[in-house]
């Protein structure tokens, strides 16, 4: 059970994102229905007030002192995130642009600022404020009958923040359910004038974050699911039915959606053909869930409506919980040979000691990678002779090397030799006189570093061929070269540190790592000190403005060159994905947005074969974010067009 002071900054919290979303349709300027409304709502809070009726019960000075500070720190927090996720909805609509703006109307927008969400200092009846909200849409008459219909536990009046969005045809509805889940008892509300307190505060929330494994983030795109899983989704919903977790604000969010959605088409406002996209968001203080959802998938969130609206009993609950866990045991039985003795084991296990579970089996069809692949499946994959499994893999990646596919997707195991065919595939003679540009990227930097010693020869440090020079970088070398454009280069020709052009490459046989004491701190005035932030060149500027520079000053013609980066990151000036097109700038007017032919060609005479490998970035939409972009900019560039040779 929250107690009064956390609801309480809860509704801060609430207000200030309402707030906040507000601000964010001002500053677009979008066109919108519901004029001053909520501009004289805002005019009765009185924050003084507000903070009044919070702390009126607590007596200790001090005590008041934390609850008004903890005040203004939920209703900001509220206000920044309410800001910047209506930014960043807009962002992923696409809808974003000054023009497409222009374009886009609210034809409904809900929040409350009124009797509790006001702490108690605005008071106005329930039924009041459903008939000004409502309002909005001028083609409704008898308002009195739908507030009855919809003012009920889980329907649409009872959300927390509830937008329709019209751009063209195209219409979205828009429901978040608020919470703050990292205030539960006023034993939470603590000094934040103490340093080592928001410090435990911030590594709590981390912590929680950290927590989570990669199947929280699951996604289920409803456009292109023909699986009707709605029905069975409402037993696993109601056997994790936390109050405390951000998947029952969204099964709540969800919900209202659903409502909202039968309203709007009990009044036509929505035709049945109408284009519609449905986002659900259960929103907190510590973290997101999101779900999407088209018409002919509308059942997922009637699941939602039903789950919410009608309580299950702690009973209910007992015995989902149970089925699912029949399921997982089922599961696992038929996954191992004598599966049940295996969970019988596991679930026998006692909570007060250590335990342990012996479990063997054989598995059957195994081929070790150094056993010899039978004839049969030899003819099937169109291989000859009598190869070890290792072999022929190398030998099936040369073939598709060979062919014109633009992608080759590698699904080997670890350590089979993918890598490896690839630089055995380059370093033959006829493609070292061709010329080549292998990019490598993966988040382990040893790797990397692994990768660069498969174009050497066996127990040398030398490169496979003079003409092969290998770059590689990381954000310790670039700390070190006072944040600029820093590669470590290996080549058998060339020893030392040089410059091209505003890039610095030093020898990887002589590169150590240097310590520098760091610069950021600024002092402003006698009693202040400030970070003064840093301009730093990331790994993957750096290593692409070194690939351009190599092959603009046509310093080498065999380039090997791998980065380490986690993830794809976004920023407001775009992702991280725009460096790679520094590689081919040289080549092409941004301005006019077309390819230099005569350039375009004289890079493709000296380096016919491009390879861009991305190892191991596919643990979420990243990866397949990296594919996109990477097939934009083939075709921008025209990497594929065979007319430039």
């Amino acid at each position: 059970m929250k107690s009064k002071i956390a609801e309480d900054l809860g509704r801060l919290f609430e207000v200030g994102f309402n707030i906040g979303m507000l601000a964010g349709i001002k500053e677009k300027q979008i066109k919108h229905k519901f004029g001053n409304l909520y501009l004289q709502e805002l005019q009765q809070l009185e924050f003084p007030r507000m903070l009044r009726k919070i702390t009126d019960k607590i007596t200790s000075p001090l005590e008041r002192k934390m609850a008004e500070k903890w005040s203004v720190f939920f209703l900001q927090k509220g206000f920044l995130s309410g800001l910047n996720f209506f930014r960043e909805y807009l962002q992923s609509t696409g809808w974003n642009e000054t023009n497409k703006l222009r374009r886009l109307e609210i034809l409904y927008y809900q929040s409350c600022f009124c009797d509790e969400s006001s702490i108690g200092t605005y008071p106005k009846s329930y039924e009041q404020w459903c008939g000004e909200v409502i309002s909005q849409f001028d083609q409704i008459d008898n308002i009195s009958q739908y507030i009855g219909r919809y003012k009920g536990k889980g329907e649409f009046l009872r959300a927390d923040t509830l937008m329709l969005l019209r751009y063209g045809s195209q219409f979205r509805i828009l429901c978040v359910d608020l919470s703050v889940f990292s205030m539960r008892t006023s034993e939470d509300v603590t000094d934040l004038n103490y340093l080592e307190i928001i410090r435990r505060s911030l590594r709590r929330d981390i912590n929680y974050l950290r927590s989570k494994s990669v199947f929280s983030q699951l996604r289920i795109d409803t456009e292109s699911c023909e699986v009707e899983f709605s029905e069975g989704l409402k037993g696993y919903f109601t056997a994790f039915k936390y109050n405390d977790k951000e998947s029952a604000k969204l099964i709540q969010a969800g919900g209202y959606a659903y409502s909202f959605y039968e309203f709007l088409r009990e009044t036509g406002i929505l035709a049945d053909d109408s284009r519609l996209i449905l986002n659900a968001v259960g929103y907190s203080d510590r973290g997101i869930s999101t779900m999407s959802v088209r018409p002919e998938n509308l059942d997922v969130l009637k699941t939602c409506h039903s789950i919410y609206k009608h309580d299950s009993s702690p009973e209910e609950i007992a015995d989902a919980r149970k089925l699912v866990l029949n399921k997982i045991k089922n599961s696992a039985c038929r996954s191992f040979d004598r599966g049940k003795e295996l969970v019988d084991d596991i679930l026998a296990m006692s909570a007060d000691k250590i335990n342990v579970v012996r479990h063997t089996e054989r598995l059957e069809g195994f081929v070790n990678s150094v056993g010899i692949v039978p004839d049969e499946l030899m003819q099937q994959l169109g291989l000859t002779g009598s190869l070890s499994l290792r072999d022929a893999h190398a030998q099936l990646i040369e073939k598709a090397l060979e062919s014109a596919a633009t992608y080759i997707f590698l699904t080997g195991n670890p350590g089979i030799g993918k890598t490896t065919a690839i630089a055995k595939f380059l370093t033959n003679q006829n493609h070292i006189d061709d010329g080549f540009l292998f990019f490598y990227v993966s988040p382990r930097k040893q790797v990397n570093l692994d990768i660069i010693d498969k174009f050497k020869r066996p127990d040398t440090d030398d490169l496979w061929d003079d003409k092969i020079l290998a770059i590689n970088t990381y954000s310790d070398l670039i700390k070190d070269s006072g944040h600029k454009c820093t590669v470590q280069y290996l080549s058998n020709q060339q020893h030392g540190e040089f410059r091209l052009q505003a890039v610095k490459f030093q020898g990887s046989r002589e590169t150590k790592r240097q310590n520098r004491r760091s610069d950021r701190l600024k002092r402003q005035t006698e009693n202040v000190i400030q970070d003064g932030g840093r301009n730093t060149k990331g790994v993957l500027n750096s290593i692409c403005e070194a690939i351009s520079t190599l092959i603009d000053t046509k310093y080498s013609d065999n380039i090997v060159a791998t980065v380490s980066i986690q993830a794809l990151k976004k920023t407001d000036a775009g992702d991280t994905l725009k460096h790679f097109e520094k590689i081919f700038r040289n080549a092409y007017i941004e301005r006019e947005n077309r390819v230099i032919p005569d350039r375009m060609k004289d890079i493709s005479s000296r380096i016919k074969h491009l390879f861009i490998m991305i190892d191991e970035i596919t643990g979420d939409e990243g990866g397949v974010e990296f594919l996109n972009g990477i097939n934009d900019i083939l075709i921008k560039y025209g990497l594929k067009n065979n007319s430039y040779g």
